[in-house]
């Protein structure tokens, strides 16, 4: 079998594969990849979450249901899904490797999994247009690879799987190009990404639910069922991994409206691009440029033939509309031009629960932005020549590159960031002794001082991680606490004092008396004042420890 140069062959695959390689060795140290530079050390950021929550999990014993683990929020446990360890990956790595690597951190190979995809997928998508062009491909690797909403993103590893956006409309490229529907690869994927991040979930499950209503037989029943497999297997799954589960009161989360997408926001972010004042606080979430070289790739590929652009709306009409509604819902109920309030829009109040659920909607222009890049290159090869689609390409590439040196350069510092350490590592392991199989934090999440939580629960999650210590607290998406001093000296009474340690929030609890007065008058601990909290020891007989 003969290899031939074909862009969209296994030719195409290696070169997407290599410049994906590329890219990581280019812009990341080998100790990020590999988990164990000073970037995954901090004690204070959401990766400490990460390591925390997998390790925790990672080090358990296997249980039923698959994620559960109960030594964050200790005694009731949680599961994997809400600690955000990727529970994909982290069952997986459960399963195939030893428990002795405990603990480690497998989060730098995602991320780098996650740019090596975006390569992968340039391919692919390209391949499925049959768009067989050198340049394109070249292209499309670049715009993907160094994609503004993905370079920003490092820090919140699982939204960094922007492939899964990606296979999706790949996935609807063949379904439209074979009109096969592509179930089981449908299925794959939708599972895939329900246990990876439920934002990228929706988003490929609505590009999915587009795909199906161009099948002709869709108002069928038998149709009908078959388009809902992907679902009804994601619904059996939870009976596996996550089911069955004590109920939680978990109060709706706010945000919506805040952490939105500026109509600024593609335009805004690089080189040459800029605006006085282009968002409002917290519309970080709605970071959404699109580059230089892909905004004029896309005016151009509308002004020259906008007959064949409005014809190509029209063939993926349904889409089209899709990505309105994603740009409508990631603007959010209160649109802004800059600084400037442009309308206030009144949900109805059935969509209450979606957005508490759903509340950083900026991310929700991601699909759009994939797709102006995709239809950009695609359109412009179709209609121009060879020669002049080589300079267009050629010109999208320099510009592209250029504009976004500075994100790419904020990248790699990020990637290089010294560690935040909070905790005195001496100090703490003096009061850990081989005993202590238990560490009891209070104020436990969300009863204390919110703004505190990063200095002070993060670090303590991510010490009894490293240490095999379950704790009785965690920050944990759903998590009931009783917050009264009634509940907080029950926990305490019911303890195991000789294996257990004891640690109070100075910014919650000031003075040692207040600590002291939440134990029985005839079991006092011996308290010491390390870093952020009074900690404080027992022992079985009620006997002060010394």
């Amino acid at each position: 079998m003969s290899f031939k140069l074909d862009s969209t062959g296994r030719a195409g695959f290696a070169v997407a594969l290599a410049i994906g390689l590329l890219f990581v060795w280019r812009y990341f140290p080998a100790g990020f990849v590999t988990g164990t530079s000073s970037y995954w050390l901090t004690e204070v950021d959401d990766v400490t979450q990460y390591f925390a929550g997998f390790n925790a999990f990672f080090s358990a014993p296997f249980s039923y249901p698959l994620l559960a683990f109960d030594s964050i929020n200790y005694p009731q446990g949680t599961r994997a899904t809400f600690v955000d360890t990727i529970p994909l990956y982290a069952l997986l790595l459960k399963l195939l490797v030893p428990t002795s690597f405990a603990p480690f951190n497998p989060f730098g190979v995602w991320v780098a999994l996650a740019f090596v995809g975006q390569a992968v997928c340039a391919w692919w998508i390209l391949r499925e247009l049959q768009v067989k062009s050198w340049l394109a491909l070249l292209a499309l690797i670049v715009c993907l690879l160094t994609f503004p909403a993905l370079t920003t993103r490092l820090g919140h590893i699982s939204l960094m799987s922007h492939w899964i956006i990606l296979s999706s409309l790949a996935l609807y490229i063949r379904c439209r190009r074979t009109s096969e529907p592509q179930r089981w690869a449908w299925s794959l994927l939708l599972v895939a990404a329900f246990y990876i991040n439920i934002y990228l979930c929706v988003m490929a499950s609505a590009v999915y639910m587009v795909s199906c209503l161009y099948n002709r037989a869709k108002f069928q029943p038998a149709e009908v069922g078959r388009a809902l497999i992907p679902f009804l297997i994601i619904g059996v799954s939870l009976f596996l991994t996550v089911l069955p589960m004590e109920r939680v009161a978990v109060a709706a989360e706010t945000g919506f409206g805040t952490y939105s997408m500026n109509l600024l926001s593609p335009f805004h972010g690089g080189n040459y691009l800029k605006f006085p004042d282009p968002e409002m606080p917290g519309q970080y979430e709605g970071f959404n440029y699109l580059g230089l070289g892909v905004l004029l790739a896309f005016a151009l590929s509308f002004v020259l033939n906008r007959k064949a652009a409005v014809g190509s709306f029209s063939q993926h009409r349904a889409l089209t509309w899709l990505m309105f509604l994603f740009t409508a819902y990631a603007l959010s109920n209160i649109v802004y031009y800059g600084i400037h309030e442009v309308v206030t829009i009144n949900y109805p109040s059935f969509m209450d629960r979606i957005t508490s659920q759903f509340r950083a909607s900026g991310r929700f222009f991601w699909p759009v932005g994939y797709c102006v890049v995709i239809f950009a290159i695609a359109t412009l090869y179709k209609r121009l020549g060879p020669v002049l689609f080589a300079g267009c390409m050629v010109v999208l590439v320099l510009l592209q590159v250029s504009d976004l040196s500075n994100l790419r350069h904020r990248l790699v510092d990020t990637a290089k960031r010294p560690a935040a350490a909070v905790l005195t590592q001496s100090a703490w392991d003096q009061q850990v002794t081989s005993e202590i199989q238990y560490l009891y934090f209070f104020p436990k999440f969300r009863c204390g001082r919110s703004d505190l939580i990063l200095n002070t629960l993060m670090p303590t999650m991510r010490y009894a991680a490293v240490h095999n210590i379950k704790i009785n607290t965690g920050y944990v998406a759903r998590a009931n606490s009783n917050c009264n001093a009634e509940s907080t000296k029950a926990e305490i009474a019911a303890s195991a004092p000789d294996h257990s340690l004891y640690v109070f929030v100075k910014g919650d609890f000031p003075q040692v008396e207040q600590v002291k007065a939440l134990f029985p008058a005839e079991q006092q601990p011996i308290c010491k004042e390390i870093d952020f909290a009074h900690i404080c020891r027992l022992n079985q007989s009620g006997r002060e420890t010394q």
